[in-house]
């Protein structure tokens, strides 16, 4: 075993999401919204945490920055150069929260999206779709864990990437497809391109609906991963704790 906490039991700890994204409407049913997946994958950890939805699209924000221990924006279908006012309206919060220096964690587009407010770069790869189960090289580990297993996969469903890093931004993990897979600013942003929260069933039925864009070959290749592969996920949402945990100095 690679990780552990390095606190032991903490008093409770209030994370905001900030929802840029929904679920489409004919899988809800089965998967729930994206707020369910943060739900449960914290439920997962059995540490004391509350979560307050945030949903940006709408342009809900929370009254103070300090209404919560951190905050963690979501992925999307849309991309962060897209001509949306609450796109704009989210760079300008998360200006707000880095100089403040609260917690704040990106997942997919949040990845993405801090990287392009804090003056990084991003577009769509030439490699197009990456999907499915991923694995990292890590070029080290971010400073508030103890211990990091460096096998760690991830599932991943996306076309844009994080070209260039942000200044003073850490290059954390890398692979052969998403060279700036992981990252983290200073000892209060935290950002990674893969999505602990999704389940591979959902990832799969997402994967299903673009199956004519995608082609089949890129199609089987995600496939055969998603359906036999497993990926780290309660690892990593500990990962994000020990974050937010190490920053606010819950114990």
């Amino acid at each position: 075993m690679f990780y552990r906490l390095r606190f032991g039991h903490m008093s409770n700890l209030k994370i905001g999401i900030l929802l840029s994204d929904h679920v489409l409407d004919d899988l809800q049913e089965k998967h729930g919204n994206q707020d369910n997946f943060y739900r449960r994958i914290f439920q997962e950890t059995n540490q004391d945490v509350t979560i307050e939805i945030y949903d940006v699209t709408q342009f809900t924000y929370p009254k103070s920055l300090n209404e919560c221990d951190g905050y963690i924006i979501t992925g999307s279908k849309l991309s962060v150069y897209d001509n949306e006012r609450w796109i704009r309206e989210l760079e300008k919060f998360v200006a707000d929260l880095f100089l403040n220096k609260r917690p704040l964690l990106g997942v997919c587009f949040g990845h993405q999206l801090i990287a392009k407010a804090l003056g990084g770069e991003v577009k769509k790869a030439d490699i197009g779709w990456v999907l499915g189960v991923q694995s990292y090289e890590f070029k080290t580990n971010y400073p508030w864990l103890e211990y990091m297993n460096e096998d760690v996969q991830l599932i991943h469903s996306h076309q844009d990437q994080v070209m260039r890093l942000p200044e003073r931004a850490t290059l954390v993990a890398s692979n052969k497809h998403v060279p700036n897979s992981m990252y983290f600013i200073e000892d209060h942003v935290m950002c990674m391109q893969g999505h602990p929260e999704f389940t591979n069933a959902y990832a799969y039925d997402v994967l299903c609906k673009r199956r004519d864009v995608l082609g089949e070959d890129k199609f089987k290749q995600a496939e055969s991963s998603l359906l036999n592969e497993k990926t780290d996920y309660l690892e990593v949402t500990n990962w994000w704790l020990e974050f937010f945990k190490s920053k606010n100095q819950l114990q």
